[in-house]
């Protein structure tokens, strides 16, 4: 048997993982949509041999041997397979922008009135935490949002991660920018919690020599997820992805580095996140969900103490449902789901200035529960205020999954 139909066979098992399966744990925790047009369905999975023969030994041959394997989470070749392919795209198309709306066009986008009543009351309690703490802000900063296109009524958002060998455009995504107000929790961090807010700081003092690929799998992930059971104070915790973001080219041949992204989002949608624990939980996943289960990213920069561009997180209590859109993401061998984020003045923006080496920020991606913050928009940003000469910043981020 060739290796296409061999992958054709094992199709949603090792090569093909569509997580378009319903999961029934995540029904109640995801926000609802409507069925909408996903043009990218056109072109995944390919539907024919030739098409598949043409991705593969033009792009990436090396995916003809891999094959998905639960117990290597880190054996993700697609970083370097989509970074080669979209670097094209990036450079062709880039990202549509335009300047802020005027007022009378914002207002006719937001939502009814209903549905952001009990969203402004939540503001106005995070409003008076700012007034009592007295937080100081950055200089007005630029963050980018998804405009409400009328096309997303009918067009579901999405990111192709395809080979630039499709027709496929990269992105139906369309953004604006905003300038706002960044509030410093410096002094002040144990009032933002990822109970309440979604997101919270930390001090983990995990020293590392070396940051590479191989350090960060056989000595950070073990030390990160043995501080989270203690952190946390939970049975036990999974990490199943890492990403290092930065503009800095050192060691760029030991580490698979992604740029900071400059625009709200969230990195996944409640049902992506507990299709995931099927995928790695395939035979537990359901007696899982019977008892707590967190998505959390735990977050630290590696340059360290000034950050030129940190990452600012939304309080979940500030974020209307309606400012969440899903939109799909389309790699190479699965289609994954994340939120991006519309803008909405009842946002509060938060981070933490000068961020130590010891410092580290966790955020939810998703959570079984519905007494707390299931998840916390964010975005890097240029920090205005650090000196011109400050270094780029360098960060990691690792996803786990949490239990107990």
């Amino acid at each position: 048997m060739d290796d296409y139909h061999l992958m054709k066979q094992q199709a949603g098992i090792t090569w093909y993982l569509d997580l378009e399966a319903s999961v029934e744990e995540a029904e109640d925790v995801a926000i609802e949509t409507r069925p909408q047009y996903q043009p990218w369905r056109a072109y995944w999975p390919p539907k024919c041999e030739r098409m598949m023969q043409i991705w593969l030994q033009s792009e990436f041959p090396e995916v003809l041997s891999w094959r998905f394997d639960r117990h290597l989470p880190f054996d993700r070749p697609w970083r370097t397979w989509t970074r080669s392919a979209c670097a094209l795209k990036d450079r062709a198309e880039g990202m549509s922008c335009r300047p802020m709306r005027d007022t009378a066009e914002y207002m006719n986008s937001l939502p009814p009135q209903s549905v952001l009543t009990q969203v402004a009351k939540a503001s106005s309690d995070v409003d008076d935490l700012i007034r009592k703490c007295k937080l100081h802000t950055a200089d007005p900063s630029v963050f980018h949002f998804l405009i409400p296109l009328n096309l997303y009524k009918t067009e579901k958002p999405y990111l192709s991660r395809l080979p630039s060998g499709t027709e496929l455009p990269r992105t139906n995504i369309r953004t604006e920018s905003q300038v706002l107000k960044v509030f410093d929790v410096s002094g002040y961090e144990p009032h933002f919690t990822l109970e309440r807010s979604g997101f919270q700081y930390a001090k983990s003092p995990i020293r590392m020599e070396h940051w590479n690929d191989s350090s960060v799998c056989s000595e950070y992930i073990p030390k990160v997820e043995a501080w989270l059971v203690k952190h946390l104070k939970c049975s036990d915790a999974f990490v199943y992805a890492y990403n290092f973001r930065g503009n800095d080219s050192v060691d760029s041949k030991r580490k698979s580095t992604k740029t900071p992204f400059l625009r709200a989002h969230c990195d996944a949608t409640a049902a992506s996140c507990f299709k995931r624990l099927n995928l790695y939980f395939p035979d537990r996943a359901h007696n899982l969900m019977k008892k707590r289960v967190r998505f959390i990213n735990i977050w630290r920069p590696i340059s360290t103490p000034i950050q030129d561009c940190p990452l600012a997180m939304c309080d979940f209590r500030t974020v209307a449902p309606a400012d969440l859109v899903s939109a799909d993401i389309i790699f190479p061998h699965y289609p994954d789901e994340a939120y991006e984020v519309l803008y909405n003045p009842d946002q509060r923006w938060f981070y933490k200035k000068g961020m130590d080496w010891d410092d580290v920020l966790l955020f939810k991606l998703g959570d079984n529960s519905l007494d707390e913050a299931p998840l916390c928009p964010h975005s890097a940003f240029m920090d205005p205020s650090v000196p011109k000469d400050t270094p780029s910043r360098v960060s990691i981020e690792v996803r786990s999954i949490v239990f107990g």
